[in-house]
């Protein structure tokens, strides 16, 4: 696995024991959801491979 998967499994791993033991709408729990949501968007761009391959093509005219 590599480091950037480690780490983003590291936090959603402390995101949720964190929800576990605080709730899903402590801050503590939005904190680090917000800050999974930043190393995914940094990580997995937009436009990934996979991404498109899930999205309908439109027909041309």
């Amino acid at each position: 696995m590599r480091l950037v998967e480690l780490a983003v499994e590291k936090k959603r791993s402390q995101m949720m024991q964190t929800a576990f033991k605080t709730g899903l709408t402590s801050v503590e729990t939005v904190r680090l959801s917000q800050e999974l949501d930043e190393m995914l968007n940094v990580f997995i761009p937009p436009h990934h491979e996979e991404h498109q391959h899930n999205q309908p093509k439109l027909k041309k005219k």
